[in-house]
This record gives C-alpha cells, sequence and structure tokens, in this order.
C-alpha cells in the first residue's frame, strides 16, 4: 500500500510544481454552427509548443505564458482552420468559446462523422444519429448494431454479440463507470429501458476486440460513454406512438455548476400486437437520470451520476396461431391459454467522482459507485395446444385452412416464482499523466458483491392424456424444476497500467499502446494477468492509410450467472474464461464524386480457453458452470462510410465470421443412432454472414425532406432442443433480415422566423418522423417453443418476430 500511494502522489508532487511555473490559463469549448459540440479538436500555439486536443467533452484548458501576445490555431477534419489572437494577463483564467464552420453544407442535426481514434482499435461515431436511425427504440445500441462485428437477431432487445462472444462478454461505461444490466431477463419484450440515454450523450466509443488495458475484464467489446458537460441552457423532447422523452440541462451564472436530467416511458404495447401470440400486453418503462458537475476550483471537480430505472412487464396471453413449413407441408399451432405473467426489474445506479486535474497533462481521479437490481419473475401460465396440417392443394375447398388432422394436443403449465436482489458497490482511483510524447493511465479498483437469489420454477406437458416425462407410478414429474436459495457475497480486486509511445521514423508516424491488467476474485482466489498492447502505423508517402495491430490476453472471471448451472447450483471450482486477440486491421480515406469516403477492415482470430458453455434462449443465457470448453472465433470486418448524398453520411458494413468450440463430453447421434462425440460445434452466437445498412437522403431542392433507411441481414443462429445435458445435436434458425424506414420533414430550422409572442420561437429545430418498422414483413424467428406427443417426439414451434407497423414520431430541440 505504500508503494501504492507513492507511486500515485509522487507525479502529483512533481506536476505541481511545474504548474507554478506558468502562471495564465487559457479554457475554451467548441462548437459548431449549429450550436452542437465538436468532440477532438486539435488546438495549439504558432509561436510556442503548447497544445492539446479537446475531451470528450469538448473542453480545453492550456496553461499559456502570461502577457505575450499569442495565436491560437483550431483545426478539424471537416471544418475550417480557425486563428484567434489572444493575451491573457498574469494570473488570469481566460475562456473561449469557440463556433467551428464546417467544410461542407450541412443539414441540421445530421451531419455525422464516423471516424477512428488514431492509435486505437476504437470507433467513434456522432450520437445524435440514435433519432434519425428508424427502428423500434431510439438507443445507442441500436446503433452499435449497425458497425462491422456486431450481429443481433432481434429488434426487440439492446443486447448484441461481438465477434462470437455472448451478451455477457460486452463492457460498457458511462463516464468511466461500469454499467450493469438485470439478470432474470427472459425475452426482449421484457427488457425495458436501457441506462444508456441518447438525449445525455456527447460521444460513443466502441471498440470489436484488442481494447486497450485501461478497460476492464471481458473477452468480446467495450462501449464507452460520456455524457455531455452544458455550457448554457438548453434542452430536447420526443413523442412517438411507442415512447417519450425529456431532457434538460444547463450551468449556473458563475459556470461552476451544471446539470443534466433525462426523463424516459416507454410502452411497445402497440408494437407487441403483431406478435402471434395475442392477449392483454400491458409493459411499462420508465426511468429518471441525472449528472451533476461542480468545479469546486480551477482544478478540483465534483460530479455525479445517478440513475433509477423501472421495468414492469405484465401480459396476459389469449391464444397464439403460428403457421410454419414449406410451401407443399404447412403445419399450424394454435394454443389457447389462460393465465398471467408480471416481471419487474427495478435498477439504481450511484456514482460520486472527485478529480483534481491541475494541468491538462496530468489528472488524478477518485469513484465510488452502488448498483442494486431488485428483479421479480412471476407467472402460471396454462396453454391447450393443437398442431395441425393445413391444405396445400389449391384444388381443394379448404385451402389454406386446417385439415382436421391433429398431429399433437396436449396442455402445459408455466410456473414460476423468482426472485433476485444484486447490489455491486466499488471503488477505484484512475490517473492520467502525459509527458512529451508519452501518455502513461493508472487505475485501482475494488469490488464487492452481495447477491441473493431465490428460485422456484418449474413446467409440466400433458400429451394426450400422458403426463411428460411418464413415470412408472402414478406421480407426476415437473419437468425443469428449479428450487433453491443462494446467497453469495464475494469481493475483486483489479488493476492496470498502460503507456502510449508517439514517435516518427524516416517513413512514418507510430503509436505504441502497451498495458498490463491483474485481477484477483476472492470467490474462487484466482488471479489473473492480461498483457495487451496495439502498434499504429501511418506512412509519410502514403498518408491516407493507417494500420493498426493488436494482441492481448483477455481474461473474464466469472460473475454471478456464470457461476449458476442448470440445475440452479453454485461451482465453487470455476475460473476465469480466457481469450486471446489477434488484430490486424487497416484504414484507407479516399475521395470519390468528389465527396470524402472511409474504408475500413479488421481482421481477427482469438482464442478460447477454459470458456464456459451456455444455452442461448430468446436473449435468455443458461450457463452450464463450468470450464469445460476450448474454441475460436476468426472472421474479417469491413466498412465504408462517407457521402454517398453530399453533405450527410451513410455506410454500409460486411462481417464474415466462424465462432466454434469443443465442449468435454459433448456427444451426438449418427445415423443408426450411436452416441458420437460431437467435437468442434459452432458457439451459440455463430452467425455466419452479417450486413447492415444506414442510410440517408434528401430532396436536392428542399432538404427539409429526408429518408432514412436501416436494413439487417444476418445468417441463423444454431439451436437445440431444451436440455440438462451434452447432447449438442442443432439445426440452424431462418436468417434475420429487417428493413426499416423513416420519412422526415422539418418543421422548425435555423431559417424558421416567429413573431414575437409565439411560443415556437423558442425551438431550434423541430422534425416529423413517419417510420415503417419491418417494411417487407419478413417473419425473423427469435427462438423456438418445444412441444411432445406421447410418443416423446419433440416439435419445434418458431417463435416470430414483431410484423410490419407505421410509427409518427416528432422530436424538438431548444
Amino acid at each position: 500500500m505504500k508503494v501504492t500511494l507513492r507511486f500515485l502522489f509522487i507525479p502529483l508532487l512533481l506536476f505541481c510544481l511545474q504548474t507554478l511555473a506558468r502562471d495564465a490559463t487559457l479554457e475554451g469549448y467548441l462548437k459548431d454552427s449549429a450550436g452542437d459540440p465538436v468532440q477532438f479538436v486539435n488546438v495549439a500555439f504558432k509561436e510556442v509548443q503548447i497544445g492539446t486536443t479537446t475531451d470528450a467533452e469538448v473542453f480545453f484548458r492550456l496553461s499559456v505564458p502570461a502577457g505575450q501576445r499569442l495565436t491560437l490555431i483550431v483545426s478539424h477534419l471537416g471544418y475550417n482552420k480557425k486563428e484567434i489572437e489572444i493575451e491573457v494577463a498574469p494570473g488570469e483564467t481566460k475562456e473561449l468559446e469557440i463556433t467551428l464552420e464546417p467544410l461542407v453544407t450541412a443539414l441540421p442535426d445530421v451531419e455525422v462523422r464516423d471516424r477512428q481514434i488514431r492509435g486505437t482499435d476504437v470507433t467513434r461515431i456522432d450520437p445524435r444519429l440514435t433519432a434519425s436511425l428508424p427502428g423500434p427504440s431510439a438507443s445507442i445500441e441500436r446503433l452499435i448494431q449497425t458497425l462491422p462485428g456486431v450481429a443481433t437477431a432481434s429488434e426487440l432487445s439492446a443486447q448484441y454479440s461481438v465477434r462470437g462472444g455472448s451478451y455477457d462478454e460486452n463492457l460498457v461505461y458511462v463516464n468511466g463507470i461500469e454499467i450493469y444490466r438485470p439478470f432474470l431477463v427472459r425475452s426482449g419484450q421484457q427488457e425495458g429501458l436501457s441506462f444508456l440515454n441518447p438525449d445525455m450523450v456527447s460521444s460513443i466509443s466502441f471498440s470489436a476486440g484488442g481494447f486497450n488495458a485501461q478497460y476492464g475484464d471481458k473477452m468480446a467489446s467495450v462501449l464507452d460513454i460520456r455524457y455531455k458537460r452544458p455550457r448554457e441552457f438548453a434542452g430536447s423532447f420526443s413523442l412517438s406512438l411507442l415512447e417519450g422523452s425529456l431532457h434538460l440541462e444547463g450551468i449556473s451564472g458563475n459556470e461552476r455548476f451544471s446539470y443534466l436530467l433525462g426523463v424516459r416511458y416507454k410502452s411497445n404495447q402497440y408494437l407487441l400486437g403483431t406478435l402471434d401470440t395475442q392477449g392483454d400486453y400491458s409493459p411499462s418503462f420508465s426511468d429518471i437520470q441525472t449528472m451533476l458537475r461542480y468545479e469546486i476550483s480551477d482544478a478540483w471537480q465534483l460530479s455525479f451520476l445517478g440513475n433509477f430505472n423501472d421495468n414492469l412487464y405484465n401480459f396476459e396471453p389469449d391464444v397464439q396461431r403460428t403457421r410454419f413449413g414449406t410451401i407443399t407441408d404447412v403445419r399450424e399451432f394454435t394454443v389457447f391459454f389462460d393465465g398471467r405473467e408480471t416481471n419487474r426489474f427495478t435498477t439504481a445506479t450511484g456514482a460520486l467522482s472527485l478529480e483534481y486535474q491541475p494541468h491538462d497533462d496530468f489528472s488524478l481521479q477518485l469513484i465510488s459507485s452502488i448498483f442494486q437490481s431488485d428483479e421479480r419473475e412471476n407467472f402460471d401460465i396454462i396453454g391447450q395446444y393443437w398442431l395441425q396440417r393445413v391444405e396445400t392443394d389449391m384444388g381443394q375447398d379448404d385451402f389454406g385452412q386446417p385439415t382436421g388432422e391433429a398431429l399433437g394436443v396436449g396442455t402445459f403449465l408455466n410456473h414460476a416464482r423468482n426472485y433476485l436482489n444484486a447490489i455491486v458497490w466499488n471503488a477505484e482511483t484512475k490517473g492520467l499523466w502525459k509527458v512529451n510524447d508519452q501518455e502513461l493511465r493508472w487505475g485501482l479498483k475494488f469490488q464487492h458483491e452481495d447477491i441473493y437469489d431465490r428460485l422456484n420454477e418449474w413446467n409440466m406437458i400433458d400429451s394426450a392424456g400422458y403426463s411428460l416425462p411418464q413415470q412408472p407410478s402414478d406421480a407426476v414429474l415437473l419437468q425443469d424444476t428449479l428450487n433453491t436459495r443462494i446467497q453469495l457475497q464475494s469481493n475483486r480486486l483489479s488493476g492496470y497500467i498502460q503507456n502510449t509511445w508517439d514517435f516518427e521514423r524516416g517513413h512514418g508516424r507510430f503509436s505504441f499502446t502497451a498495458g498490463l491488467r491483474a485481477n484477483y476474485w476472492d470467490f474462487n482466489e484466482q488471479w489473473v494477468i492480461s498483457p495487451r498492447s496495439t502498434l499504429l502505423y501511418n506512412p509519410n508517402r502514403a498518408d491516407q492509410w493507417t494500420f493498426r495491430a493488436s494482441a492481448g490476453y483477455f481474461h473474464q472471471p466469472p460473475f454471478y450467472r456464470e457461476l449458476r448451472n442448470l440445475r440452479g447450483q453454485l461451482n465453487q471450482d470455476i475460473r476465469a474464461q480466457e481469450a486471446i486477440h489477434l488484430v490486424l486491421g487497416s484504414s484507407y480515406q479516399f475521395t470519390a464524386w468528389e465527396r470524402p469516403f472511409q474504408y475500413t477492415t479488421e481482421v481477427y482470430y482469438k482464442f478460447l480457453n477454459d470458456i464456459i458453455p451456455y444455452q442461448l434462449d430468446n436473449v435468455r443465457i443458461r450457463y452450464y458452470a463450468d470450464n469445460i470448453s476450448e474454441g475460436y472465433a476468426t472472421g474479417i470486418d469491413m466498412k465504408v462510410h462517407g457521402e454517398f448524398v453530399p453533405g450527410i453520411d451513410s455506410w454500409m458494413s460486411l462481417s464474415f465470421m466462424q465462432a466454434r468450440e469443443r465442449i468435454e463430453g459433448a456427444y451426438t447421434f449418427n445415423e443408426k443412432g450411436d452416441k458420437t462425440d460431437a467435437g468442434y460445434i459452432p458457439r451459440p452466437t455463430d452467425q455466419r454472414l452479417h450486413f447492415s445498412m444506414f442510410f440517408q437522403d434528401f430532396l436536392p431542392r428542399n432538404p427539409s425532406y429526408q429518408v432514412q433507411l436501416g436494413y439487417f441481414y444476418s445468417t441463423g443462429l444454431p439451436f437445440w432442443p431444451p436440455r440438462d445435458d451434452l447432447n449438442v445435436t442443432y439445426g440452424r434458425m431462418p436468417s434475420y433480415q429487417r428493413v426499416d424506414i423513416g420519412f422526415s420533414k422539418q418543421l422548425i430550422g435555423e431559417d424558421t422566423s416567429f413573431s414575437e409572442g409565439s411560443p415556437f420561437r423558442h425551438f431550434n429545430s423541430m422534425w416529423l418522423t413517419a417510420e415503417v418498422f419491418n417494411l417487407l414483413e419478413i417473419n425473423n424467428t427469435i427462438s423456438y417453443s418445444w412441444i411432445k406427443d406421447v410418443e416423446n417426439q419433440l416439435f419445434a414451434i418458431p417463435n416470430y418476430l414483431t410484423s410490419r407497423l407505421i410509427n409518427l414520431k416528432l422530436i424538438a430541440r431548444f
């Protein structure tokens, strides 16, 4: 501990002494002509070697020589360079608000620049685009699903798979604070609102693999979100047939205190009415979120992030009619229901951060956060079902109608009384130190977890008067029975250190980042060490090219869900999963049709060791809770984006991927019915091909009329019958294909004028959008329901996602 304290405060002492030699400060805030913040702007002086780049909150601070007349140069790709003459008196702190003019004529609120952070494998996208991407939910996660390497199989869920990883392998941060999600969610329609509020976001950073040691202990991806730093009073609201939101932001008169406030409400009852299962859907999802900042002094800042999220899902099913099969062999599955499902997922997050930044090149941060989740899952649903053939002969009078031939008749009863309460508390410190062409980062984190889980669920199938599975006696055996109580308390200690070197050689510029991450968990008393590195090369003779290489170990110590097996028991001997990432990538900037474009590609291979296999049903993950698998994931990701239409960005992403694993003891049956070793089988998220597109256009003579198109295509996921053994005989779902389109009209813009007494004079912009979801009305399959006949044969009944739907949306900013 003494060594750690010295390590933290010796750099602090050195920089405090250095700061005394500079006696003037220049601060600034960057925005564009529309008043929106501009991130990562280069700021430097012409006369002296002093400069920086604005942070994710579009703010910069420089220590400058006092009493000298200097020229400040402000530059950013896509904007006109600006030069400002300044002079700062001794001891003075001068503040600037700088407006940059774009090089191209940008449409209001939709100018999007998707760029790579130089020197890392992180992609940045503009959060304002969440309002433009058509879809059932205006979420950050939906935007992420358009990126290469990211796959989804449901428009109802915010979950995504990255390069063959599970939903639990993705890291999410907000202002450096790790975000958690509920544990018991089974399906996308129960999921509700995610933590991330797009109205409050200033920057989005995403890495699909090979990320640096400063990010935590997950194996697939990291999503790093930064919230806004308000500079004036502003706000926005949106209303649609599915959801509504309001956000306010502002700053005090002395500019010491700023606030962000967001309120959201969502009810997808209108959308769920297009599902095959009809009934009384009563979902109600709401949250309130705030970000408060107070600058104690020029060097000290205190901030608070708070969120309360309440997702309530009530459902009384009535009847389900699902048709499936081929053109010549169509079957209809009909179920009449009785019962009710009530689920409630309530989460709360609070985080307090104290930051010390005496100089732009040095900062120390202390963060303490707590997350609590209270989850209740209650349902008793009885269903009586008929499986029948449908007449496919067009010459018959009953063409298209059930023939009356019953392939299966029976009753099922599903019961659950599940309750989970989880508390995760942590405290951590982070540091940043820039020296010449180097950047040193370090951090240390302690985390305590307290989880109570009560499971009580079962189901029963009765087909043609027989309860399955059959018993020799008159007793009825309930299937998939879980009845357990679990209390788990554990502690984790983690830390990292990494350094970045920027240097030039005769043929180009290099940036090399190397780091080391360590983690200890007292539940299994395991230490894991994860070295990681990234190299960037930008050749002088081909400046439009940037090449990247990343390699490293990525350990994922189990969280609670990985600990609990299919029978609801904890494995005391479980170990961290391990992935070794090898990534090669390039970025090429070019001009076509006299407009800018960028093409990026990455090739990767991931070695997977000590993997915990799992079953995936809709969005529910059930683990085997044992390190009995090894495997790999390999593929190539490609993306081209730019101004397909002048002044406005669109992009297309294409990914090829294979993710396979070999589970110890897994078996299948050959054609003779003999048990054989399964060998390598697809992982549950093995989607071989994924293509996504986001495209925008407008009327050339009237840019206030716009159209936005979102397209997703993914090959089918593997699926298995429900099981609690290692029989891994599998099939493939049909491909997922979806087109959403939006037509927008700008009602209020920069050039709109109102009378002095009009209430609309306070609005900066207002858009009205008509959206068509699932334009092609494709029946996408998310999962299967399984029924048995008296001979114990399984029938797989597809559960389809939503059908075509029209939505109206109004968005206003003031």
